[in-house]
């Protein structure tokens, strides 16, 4: 009986400890019921080429996961930092799955071998980690590990005509895209603005839609189309390079065709987008050679033309003279400066004007720049401005080519005022001097001695105000950064009045094109730098040296930010076009007290 009932004591204990044992493994399978795994689309990667970086949890059950902590991914940069999330939930035979995925689009920057770090991700507040990751980014047409040529579907070119210019000389720099045949393009746009470091940027009008001719790239046939050109000014001398160009292109695939010039633009049903970038362009600019002739220096680079004339050969004291110079033809017309002449003696100069008109059609940049000098003579008499020679380089003979501006001649006589006045002083007639001085001190004397020293101090004023005048004329034709940092306000006033005229033209991309140019040309000429040659980036750090406010700076960027990628992204209405230019004309009000 002591056995038997020690068996019927134990036994349930017994069973619950087997049923135990039984689920604990369950248990533990389905407190880790999940797969965690990151994967990329492709292990082996173009430059330029756009890949996926996927983040997957896999379960049985719902679960409660946080956004991953992508760490520092080298040889590739992200387009965005914020991933793209999606869920799906699948029954199969009665089983039900869950999976929770993110993903980032990145593109590939530098050749090599490189491991993506393992991801952090909190699921169901535990830590968790995905296993590192290998990639290979290799050059376009490396040879593949079978031996044969591997080259992508599609890509993106920067190509120029001409890797070796000097400053200021014109080349054209064309964007391509290569795609396979087979692969149809639906849909092309820049991505935002193309960085441009040392050189004057701009963008040449494309007079019809791109069409596509076919090519043959290391044995497999390619179509080939030219999406948009830009004429391009080195600034300066030395190793250029020229950014890489990014662009989103929207794709379908399709079967072969027989004919290679189809189409350029395809449907848009069942269209997918990819993010690619061309490879950076190295540009070797050469030194410009000092003319071999003494001559005026204009900057002036290209097949141009230069003239000079008065308004008028003959004018009274006190009125004014205009010398205009005019420049036209080919060439960099936008970098050309104003000429320095030979001036007579007894001329006041007053500030010199400047207007130019640039016609952007075809593969070169034309078009007309005036410079206007406005002068007055001191005295009557003839004056003789001396004959000038100017230099210009011509890059097709890489010589100099030289120009004679005759002398000009003209002549100041006397004013009518000052003729009238000496025939009146004329006709006076001078009293004799009576009778002894006599110290009055009535107030009607105070008040006439008051008056006395008041209009013997006026001429003494104006004296004064005639020598600042003058002073800060000659600097202005002597000192060229002076001269830039007074008349920044007039020019950024005048690509602004352009700015809304290109509105008003249903021309929304030329417009912020020149708001841009308003707010860096605005800066550069308050700070003396140089026209051309500073990114955005290095102007804003030059405002932050003067004034460190914050909210100036992040309104700095943020317009011109919008200038740089509204050019080539679809902009508003007029009204909101009317509005960033009074924005822009607002922050250039705050810049000029600033600096």
């Amino acid at each position: 009986m002591r056995e038997t009932g020690s068996i019927i004591i134990f036994r349930p204990v017994f069973l619950a400890a087997f049923t135990l044992l039984l689920l604990l493994p369950s248990a533990l399978l389905f407190a880790q019921d999940f797969e965690l795994e990151a994967t990329v689309s492709e292990n082996r990667i173009f430059i330029g080429e756009q890949f996926t970086l996927s983040v997957e949890v896999r379960g049985s059950t719902s679960r409660n996961v946080s956004l991953p902590r992508l760490p520092q991914i080298d040889g590739a940069r992200v387009l965005s930092s914020n991933p793209s999330r999606s869920t799906s939930i699948s029954i199969v035979n009665g089983r039900t799955a869950t999976t929770t995925s993110y993903s980032w689009s990145l593109i590939a920057r530098e050749t090599g071998e490189y491991t993506i770090p393992p991801i952090s991700i909190e699921i169901d507040g535990e830590e968790h980690a995905t296993r590192p990751l290998r990639i290979e980014i290799t050059e376009r047409g490396n040879l593949s590990r079978n031996g044969g040529r591997q080259m992508p579907d599609i890509f993106l070119e920067v190509e120029v005509d001409d890797d070796n210019p000097v400053p200021g000389q014109q080349i054209v720099a064309a964007v391509v895209l290569y795609f396979r045949q087979g692969v149809e393009i639906t849909s092309f746009q820049p991505r935002a603005g193309w960085r441009t470091d040392g050189f004057w940027k701009e963008e040449l009008q494309n007079i019809r839609q791109p069409e596509a001719e076919s090519v043959i790239l290391d044995g497999v046939r390619y179509r080939k189309a030219t999406l948009m050109r830009y004429a391009l000014f080195p600034s300066r001398s030395g190793e250029l390079t020229l950014n890489e160009f990014p662009m989103n292109v929207g794709i379908r695939s399709r079967p072969e065709r027989n004919d290679p010039f189809g189409s350029f633009f395809g449907s848009a049903s069942n269209q997918r987008r990819v993010s690619i970038e061309s490879e950076p362009v190295n540009i070797r600019v050469r030194p410009l050679p000092a003319p071999s002739e003494q001559s005026v220096a204009m900057n002036a680079v290209g097949d141009l033309r230069v003239e000079r004339r008065l308004n008028r050969t003959e004018a009274e004291t006190g009125e004014t003279f205009e010398l205009i110079t005019t420049i036209e033809g080919t060439g960099n017309i936008p970098l050309v400066r104003r000429p320095n002449y030979n001036f007579p003696d007894g001329l006041d100069f007053y500030n010199p004007q400047e207007s130019s008109e640039v016609e952007r059609r075809g593969l070169n940049i034309r078009g007309e720049k005036s410079f206007t000098e406005l002068m007055v003579a001191r005295a009557p008499g003839n004056f003789e401005i001396p004959a000038e020679r100017i230099a210009i380089f011509d890059p097709s003979s890489r010589n100099y080519r030289y120009i004679e501006l005759p002398e000009l001649t003209f002549r100041a006589t006397p004013s009518a005022g000052n003729a009238v006045a000496g025939r009146s002083s004329a006709r006076e007639v001078l009293q004799p001097v009576s009778g002894l001085a006599v110290w009055n001190t009535t107030p009607q004397a105070i008040r006439r001695t008051i008056w006395f020293w008041f209009l013997l101090a006026i001429p003494v004023v104006a004296l004064g105000i005639a020598l600042y005048l003058k002073q800060h004329k000659d600097r202005l034709l002597s000192d060229n950064i002076y001269a830039r940092a007074k008349m920044a306000s007039d020019r950024a006033s005048e690509r602004l009045e352009r700015a809304r005229k290109h509105v008003e033209s249903g021309e929304p991309k030329f417009a912020y094109n020149e708001m841009h140019k308003a707010i860096t040309g605005f800066i550069s000429d308050r700070l003396g730098l140089p026209e051309a040659g500073f990114s955005d980036h290095e102007l804003i750090a030059k405002v932050q040296e003067n004034d460190p406010d914050p909210s100036l700076t992040k309104t700095l960027k943020s317009v011109m930010d919008k200038c740089a990628t509204i050019s080539y992204a679809p902009a508003g209405d007029s009204a909101d076009q009317q509005a960033d230019i009074d924005r822009s004309e607002q922050l250039i009000t705050k810049l000029k007290k600033l600096l």
